[in-house]
């Protein structure tokens, strides 16, 4: 029993050195993208910031393209966790999702490096159980429970957020994010609206909806 305990203490360390060492690559790649991009950056600048060697680099990563996708999917934690921060307290399913959304656009006016990098890189939304899509899926199944949504499936009703979101963020990466997107309003509040009449909500709801209260400036990763 010993020894069983004793490997399992070392395989649990073993496990924690490499998720420590995983994430150290992710915040030096992290680091170097937000500052030259990710086409500009070579391996070879993100194993001398982190300070380890380039066979280190690929026994946790094959490539660049790799490792960017682990930064995406970083911030996209974080923002999730942003997301969750926001709607604490909200019983409502429609306001949780919209209050999201408008989350993920806002970030294009306070952090347009992190926001460029979660919307062209993340690519993983497609997958209804996807890593970061927990959150959203969950509030689905909550409204389509709770009588706020009609939906044929969830995976159209995944797909239809998680589209309309990420789009939003890269047409506002182009054309650029005013003062409104921080407060939901604008182009924002547009869509949203199209999103809860894609979701079944009906239209007298979608105006109560949006008259809920929207404020991100307090949120933790605003500050």
């Amino acid at each position: 029993m010993a020894g069983r305990a004793a490997t399992d203490k070392s395989e649990e360390a073993g496990s924690r050195r490499r998720a420590q060492m995983r994430a150290v690559l992710v915040e030096a790649a992290m680091q170097l993208f937000a500052r030259q991009g990710v086409d500009a950056t070579t391996i070879d600048e993100i194993v001398v910031l982190a300070g380890v060697a380039k066979g280190t680099f690929y026994n946790y990563f094959t490539d660049r393209t790799e490792i960017a996708r682990a930064v995406a999917a970083a911030i996209r934690h974080e923002f999730n966790a942003a997301v969750a921060e926001l709607n604490e307290g909200i019983d409502d399913p429609a306001i949780r999702v919209s209050r999201g959304v408008r989350l993920f656009m806002a970030l294009v006016a306070r952090d347009p490096v992190k926001a460029s990098m979660l919307a062209r890189i993340y690519d993983s939304g497609a997958a209804v159980d996807a890593q970061g899509n927990e959150h959203l899926l969950g509030d689905i199944r909550d409204g389509v429970a709770k009588g706020r949504f009609v939906i044929p499936g969830e995976a159209a009703a995944v797909h239809l957020v998680v589209g309309l979101g990420t789009t939003a963020m890269r047409h506002l990466l182009d054309a650029g994010a005013d003062a409104r997107i921080l407060k939901g309003e604008g182009y924002a509040r547009d869509i949203v609206i199209v999103m809860l009449r894609g979701l079944g909500v009906p239209e007298t709801d979608i105006a109560a909806v949006l008259a809920h209260p929207f404020d991100v400036s307090q949120i933790s990763v605003f500050k």
